[in-house]
C-alpha cells in the first residue's frame, strides 16, 4: 500500500513538473516551429507545403505526431497508412530535419497550446500573396533557374538538379523532382514554403547557408506558374485547335483530289 501511495505520488509531482513547464515549452516550441516547420505547415491557415496542423492532437496520437517529426523516413519505411497517405497527396515526404526527442516535444506543445488558442495561431502560409506573373519576373525567373544569374547567396541554380518543361530550359537529372509538375500538385502557397524552407535532404546540405530572397522566390515562382498555365492552355486548346486545323487540311485536300478525278 505504501508503495503504491510512493508511485501515485511520484507521478503527481511530475505530472505537476509537466504542467508548469508546459508553457515555457510552448514558447520554445513556437521558435523551433517558425524555423523547422513553417514553411510548409500551418496551423489554422490552411494547407501548404505540407497538411494544416490544426485539429492534429486530437487526430494522431502523441507518439505518432513525435514519429513523424523525428523519424518520417521510418514510417514510410515500416508502410504507416497515415504517412503513406500524406505521402501520396503532397507528392513527397516529409524531410527528416534532425530534430530530437525533446524539440519534439517543445513542437507538439506549441502545436497543442496554439491549438487550444493558448498561443498565436501561425498562418504565414496563408498570409502570403498570390504570385503575380509579368514578363519581367519570368525572365529574372528563368535566369536563376538556369544559372545565368547567379543567386545572391551563392547557391546552385535549379537546373543543376531539377527536371523541367519550359521553352529554352531543359533541366537536370540529379533529382526526380520535376519542377514543373511540383508546382502543378503543390500549388502556389505549397510551393513557396519549399521555396522558402529547403529543408529537402540534399538541398538543405547546399542551402544550409545560403536562403533564397524574397525576390527571388518571387521570380522563380512566376516562372512556376508561368509554366503551369502553359501546361493547362496546351491541355485544353492546343490539341483541339490542331485537330481542327487537320480536319480542315483533310477537308481540302479530299475537295483538290475530287476535283482533279473530275
Amino acid at each position: 500500500m505504501g508503495h503504491s501511495c510512493r508511485l501515485l505520488s511520484c507521478f503527481a509531482s511530475l505530472l505537476v513538473l509537466l504542467t508548469s513547464s508546459f508553457p515555457a515549452w510552448a514558447d520554445q516550441g513556437k521558435d523551433l516551429f517558425d524555423k523547422q516547420c513553417a514553411g510548409c505547415h500551418t496551423i489554422g491557415g490552411g494547407d501548404g507545403g505540407g497538411p494544416d496542423l490544426k485539429g492534429v492532437v486530437a487526430k494522431r496520437t502523441h507518439e505518432w505526431i513525435e514519429s513523424v517529426i523525428i523519424e518520417p523516413n521510418k514510417l514510410t519505411a515500416n508502410k504507416d497508412p497515415i504517412q503513406l497517405g500524406l505521402v501520396n497527396k503532397y507528392g513527397y515526404e516529409m524531410p527528416n530535419l534532425g530534430i530530437g526527442h525533446e524539440d519534439a516535444l517543445k513542437i507538439i506543445a506549441y502545436i497543442t497550446a496554439t491549438d487550444s488558442g493558448g498561443a498565436k495561431a501561425v498562418v504565414p502560409a496563408s498570409e502570403q500573396k498570390e504570385t503575380v506573373v509579368t514578363p519581367e519576373l519570368i525572365a529574372q525567373g528563368k535566369a536563376l533557374f538556369t544559372g545565368s544569374t547567379s543567386l545572391t547567396k551563392g547557391g546552385a541554380p535549379c537546373l543543376s538538379c531539377h527536371p523541367f518543361t519550359y521553352p529554352g530550359i531543359n533541366g537536370g537529372n540529379l533529382s526526380i523532382a520535376d519542377l514543373s509538375k511540383s508546382y502543378q500538385k503543390m500549388g502556389d502557397t505549397g510551393m513557396k514554403g519549399a521555396l522558402k524552407a529547403l529543408k529537402f535532404p540534399t538541398m538543405k546540405k547546399i542551402y544550409a547557408d545560403r536562403p533564397l530572397t524574397d525576390e527571388e522566390i518571387a521570380a522563380l515562382m512566376a516562372l512556376f506558374k508561368d509554366s503551369a498555365t502553359q501546361k493547362g492552355s496546351n491541355g485544353s486548346s492546343a490539341f483541339p485547335l490542331a485537330g481542327g486545323a487537320l480536319f480542315v487540311l483533310l477537308l481540302v485536300g479530299l475537295t483538290l483530289y475530287k476535283r482533279r478525278i473530275m
